[in-house]
C-alpha cells in the first residue's frame, strides 16, 4: 500500500461530506466544461466533450474539452454554412488581460485570420460572397500578448504571469484547427459533385473570471478595460512553418450570445448563397 494510499485509508474513518465535495469541485474549475456542455445543448448546438486528435507536429495524442455545432444548421438546395467551434477553458480566479494590440503590417498573416474550406473548387460563389470581410479579417479588438494575474499565499501583492496550461490550450486549439482544416481539404479533393460548403472553424477560450485588455494612451497612461470577449493573435511553428491563428477569449456569461451571434451570422450567408445559387441556375 503506498503511502497516499494508507493516509487516506486511515483519515477515512469518517465519511466526507457532500457538501464538502461540491465546495471542492466548485472552486476547481472542474464543472466549467459540464456547465458549457449543458448551456451550448440547451441552445441547441450539436456537442462533443473532451475530443481527442493526434498532433501532426508531434505525432502524440492531445485533448480539447469541446466541440461545438450548430444543431439547426440547414443544408439544403446544395448549401451547406456552418463553423466548428472548438473550445477550451481557463478557469481564473483573478483577471486574464490581453494586451499589445495587433497594428496593421504588410507582414500580418490576415490571410490565416479566418479558417475556413470551400467547394467547389474553383469556387463558384467568390465574387459574391467575400469571406475575410464578412469574417473580419481585421485588426478590431485584437491583441499579441496576454498574462494571468495571480497573488501569491500570504501576500497581498499582485504578480502577472504567463501560464503554461493556458499556453498549452492555446497550443491545442490551433494544432486541431489546422489538421481539421486539412483534413477538409484532403477528402473534398475528390468530391466530384456540384455541392456548395462552405466551412468555418473559430477557436475560443473561454474564461470562467475576469478579462481585460490593456491600452496605452496617447499620453502614456494605461488604460484597463473589462469586457466579455476579444481576440488574441496565437503565432507558433508547425516544424518549419511558421503559423497564424486568431482565437477569441471570451467569458462565460458572454459565450451563449458569442455563438448564437456565430450560428446568425452563417444563416445569414446560407441564406444568400441559396438565392444565387437559384438565380445562377435560372440564367
Amino acid at each position: 500500500m503506498n503511502d497516499w494510499q494508507q493516509s487516506y485509508t486511515m483519515s477515512s474513518n469518517k465519511e466526507i461530506s457532500v457538501e464538502a465535495v461540491k465546495e471542492c469541485l466548485s472552486k476547481s474549475g472542474y464543472l466549467l466544461p459540464s456547465r458549457m456542455i449543458r448551456s451550448l445543448s440547451g441552445a441547441r448546438f450539436f456537442v462533443e466533450p473532451n475530443v481527442a486528435f493526434k498532433s501532426a507536429r508531434t505525432g502524440t495524442t492531445k485533448f480539447i474539452g469541446l466541440v461545438a455545432e450548430d444543431g439547426d444548421s440547414p443544408a439544403t438546395d446544395g448549401v451547406c454554412v456552418k463553423t466548428a467551434i472548438p473550445i477550451e477553458t481557463y478557469n481564473n480566479d483573478l483577471p486574464l488581460v490581453l494586451l499589445a494590440e495587433r497594428p496593421s503590417t504588410p507582414n500580418a498573416d490576415w490571410e490565416n485570420y479566418i479558417k475556413f474550406g470551400v467547394t467547389p473548387m474553383p469556387c463558384p460563389f467568390y465574387q459574391e460572397f467575400h469571406i475575410y470581410d464578412e469574417k473580419n479579417a481585421n485588426w478590431d479588438n485584437l491583441f499579441a500578448q496576454y498574462c494571468a494575474v495571480s497573488s501569491s499565499a500570504g501576500s497581498a501583492s499582485l504578480t502577472a504571469t504567463h501560464p503554461e496550461e493556458l499556453q498549452a490550450s492555446l497550443l491545442a486549439l490551433a494544432e486541431y484547427t489546422e489538421g481539421e482544416l486539412a483534413s477538409f481539404n484532403e477528402w473534398t479533393k475528390e468530391d466530384s459533385t456540384d455541392y456548395w460548403r462552405a466551412f468555418f472553424w473559430q477557436s475560443i477560450i473561454v474564461v470562467s473570471g475576469q478579462l481585460m485588455t490593456a491600452r496605452i494612451d496617447d499620453d502614456g497612461s494605461l488604460r484597463l478595460l473589462e469586457i466579455p470577449i476579444a481576440r488574441l493573435e496565437f503565432n507558433w511553428h508547425d516544424e518549419e512553418q511558421r503559423r497564424t491563428t486568431v482565437i477569441e477569449i471570451v467569458r462565460e456569461d458572454f459565450l451563449l450570445e458569442r455563438v448564437e451571434a456565430i450560428r446568425q451570422q452563417d444563416n445569414n450567408i446560407g441564406a444568400r448563397l441559396r438565392a444565387y445559387r437559384s438565380h445562377m441556375d435560372e440564367e
